[in-house]
């Protein structure tokens, strides 16, 4: 799924839950991604688009199926000797993320040409990427094995604003305030949609958005498209 209006792109590489999302975002002056799961490195180049394009990526999480892409994209980057400043955006306390980067950095320090940064995100934190700015609303969705919940998970959705343009991503998430402050109004809303509407009431408060919500939530919005949706 491709989006385009007044100079911002938006194209939903892959989405379906449990296997991978990635998300690209570009304009004339800059890229980045909204998620990398696992093939986000081949679903570039499938596209023709180069990853040396690419400013950073923002993480809504660090569920394997919105991370897993990350250490084939950095190795990428150095083997393809590439400079400049490479910015990882995540929520604060997402331990995988930190761990991914920790591994690389073990592995690589000493001969990585480009420069990393990393930046822990708290609730409302803006950031400014060329003429995008990026809000971070926290969000929630909790760690689950088959369903059965363990904690809450760190998670953030966004809210991007471009030359009057806003694009809202929710990242995984239940219904909550924030995901309505995320998508109210928004030009484009990329929406969750994993779960049938016959699950348990204590999925739907903690895990993810069913297709009616998200479909309610898709309202406040001018578009919207569901993105995560089930692998079957």
């Amino acid at each position: 799924m491709r989006w385009e209006k007044d100079g911002i792109a938006v194209e939903v590489l892959f989405s379906k839950a449990g296997l991978a999302t990635q998300i690209l975002v570009t304009t004339e002056e800059t890229a980045f991604l909204i998620d990398a799961g696992d093939g986000t490195l081949r679903d570039l180049i499938h596209k023709n688009f180069l990853p040396q394009r690419l400013k950073g990526i923002f993480f809504t999480h660090g569920h394997a199926d919105h991370m897993a892409g990350l250490y084939g994209i950095l190795g990428f980057l150095r083997a393809e000797n590439h400079t400049g400043t490479f910015r990882i955006w995540y929520p604060k306390g997402c331990e995988e993320v930190r761990a991914v980067i920790d591994a690389f950095q073990r592995c690589y320090k000493n001969t990585t040409p480009f420069t990393l940064v990393e930046h822990a995100l708290n609730d409302g934190d803006e950031v400014e990427i060329g003429q995008i700015k990026v809000l971070a609303r926290e969000v929630k969705h909790w760690h689950s094995i088959k369903g059965q919940l363990l904690r809450p998970a760190p998670a953030m959705g966004y809210r991007l604003e471009f030359r009057g343009i806003t694009i809202a991503v929710t990242g995984d998430t239940a219904p909550c305030p924030s995901v309505v402050e995320l998508v109210q109004d928004a030009d484009l809303a990329l929406i969750e949609a994993s779960l049938p509407d016959e699950v348990s009431e204590e999925q739907k408060m903690f895990l993810h958005l069913t297709h009616s919500e998200a479909k309610k939530l898709g309202t406040l919005a001018r578009d919207f498209r569901f993105i995560h949706l089930p692998k079957d």
